[in-house]
């Protein structure tokens, strides 16, 4: 579980946020609610003024499934999910939380949603121990969620490849700043274990394959621009086989990812820290769109 503090000029969403603690925990047996405890209470000087705070999922918190808009008033949409949803998530209905964001590009014809479905049962002892800290929760969000913020400037089409830990891979592709394909690979969770000589040998070519039809389906199914560049973000200390694999196999410029100007003084360096990064700068959005509600 990884935690980060952060300080903001203004309510100015085009200003940098002022990182000040980026810190992560290893959680035993799933007690993500004891992690949030103890790795908070580190800095219990930061939350006695009741701070915004966002959640983010990883993908093995979440399930992220694509369908067809419900025909619905758009308020009502996220209280029916759990009924849409129960042929298509591993969760009874009683036990959904869910909520959704508009496919940002649709095939012709098509008026689909992104919906993100969570464990009420995880959610609930976490959402607690949240409370105890802030009543000012702006947000849960789901790691692709998070993971967007960090590339709102691109503007040509690429693939992101985004795998850490032992966490599925996010496959995603960007275009104009927005994010316009997302895939939950959970066949590459060992992509950032693999060693050189299991790259030598052949072990990433896996992540080809999913960059090739994540590309295909950005510009054959949806008719977008053709993608030229992938950008990777896997925690491994071997990337030179990695993009020796991709350029080999794809034909495409391949880079590393870089960490944002504000983050880059508390890095962790092997993206295990995007998501939180991601997530503050969410909480910025958010706590703007709060204040201006209000």
């Amino acid at each position: 579980m990884s935690l980060a503090i952060a300080e903001y000029a203004d309510d100015d969403t085009s200003h940098a946020p002022a990182l000040i603690v980026s810190d992560h925990l290893e959680v035993a047996d799933g007690n993500w609610a004891l992690a949030i405890k103890t790795l908070t209470a580190k800095y219990a000087r930061y939350t006695k003024t009741n701070p915004a705070v966002v959640l983010v999922l990883g993908p093995s918190l979440y399930q992220s499934v694509q369908l067809e808009r419900p025909n619905l008033p758009a308020e009502e949409i996220s209280q029916a999910l759990r009924f849409n949803l129960r042929d298509l998530v591993t969760l009874p209905p009683a036990d959904i939380i869910a909520d959704y964001y508009d496919a940002p590009v649709q095939l012709a014809g098509q008026d689909k949603i992104n919906a993100i479905v969570a464990d009420k049962k995880i959610l609930e002892p976490v959402l607690t121990e949240l409370h105890s800290i802030s009543e000012n929760i702006v947000g849960i969000v789901s790691e692709e969620q998070a993971i967007a913020q960090l590339f709102s400037e691109q503007q040509d089409p690429i693939v992101i490849a985004y795998q850490h830990d032992l966490e599925p891979a996010l496959l995603q592709v960007y275009q104009q700043g927005k994010l316009q394909v997302n895939r939950v690979v959970r066949s590459l969770e060992q992509l950032s274990q693999l060693s050189a000589d299991e790259i030598q040998l052949g072990g990433a070519a896996p992540l080809s394959v999913e960059v090739q039809r994540s590309a295909d389906y950005f510009e054959r199914q949806l008719r977008q621009r053709p993608i030229r560049e992938v950008v990777v973000a896997v925690g491994t200390k071997h990337r030179q086989g990695i993009t020796q694999q991709l350029d080999e196999d794809l034909g495409l410029t391949s880079r590393w990812a870089e960490y944002p100007m504000w983050a880059q003084e508390l890095a962790a360096g092997d993206f295990s820290d995007f998501p939180v990064l991601g997530g503050v700068l969410l909480a910025q959005v958010l706590r703007a769109s709060k204040a201006e509600v209000a």
